[in-house]
């Protein structure tokens, strides 16, 4: 009756779907990209190269420019994503940002962190909106620290 398939029991455990961890990163930035997209932002820029690195997202709406750190993960033995955003990540993200400004001097910028995880099923999804604000250094006021 089932050919080869056999039927789903009611003592058979469900067990997600583990995806390479390229094809998650992939999967995890398009699933950003719409979560940014279903709350009236346009998509301006995706893995967005600079000099001082790459930023996974750049997203608009209105003056409003979010620099997004997108952070996927399918276990969480190592922490959450927005756990591994320490200061060195996000004073990078204030550089890169500065560099993204000065190509586009009418944007405000806001730096958020979107962190998913991948159930095996869906991702469970946690937003940072404005996670960190830069901050001049007392000693070297030329430089931003986060």
């Amino acid at each position: 009756m089932f050919g080869n398939r056999q039927p789903v029991t009611g003592n058979r455990q469900l067990t997600g779907n583990r995806i390479s961890p390229r094809d998650l990163g992939r999967r995890g930035e398009r699933r950003a990209a719409w979560f940014y997209r279903l709350r009236g932002y346009s998509i301006v820029e995706r893995n967005l190269r600079l000099h001082s690195g790459e930023i996974d997202l750049v997203a608009r709406r209105g003056r409003i420019v979010a620099i997004v750190e997108v952070k996927t993960r399918q276990s969480r033995t190592a922490g959450e994503g927005f756990e591994a955003v320490d200061r060195k990540k996000r004073e990078r993200l204030i550089r890169l940002g500065d560099q993204y400004a000065a190509r586009h001097p009418e944007a405000l910028l806001r730096y958020d962190i979107l962190s998913l995880y991948w159930t095996g099923w869906w991702f469970e999804v946690t937003h940072l909106p404005d996670a960190f604000r830069p901050i001049a250094d007392a000693a070297r006021p030329w430089q931003w620290r986060a």
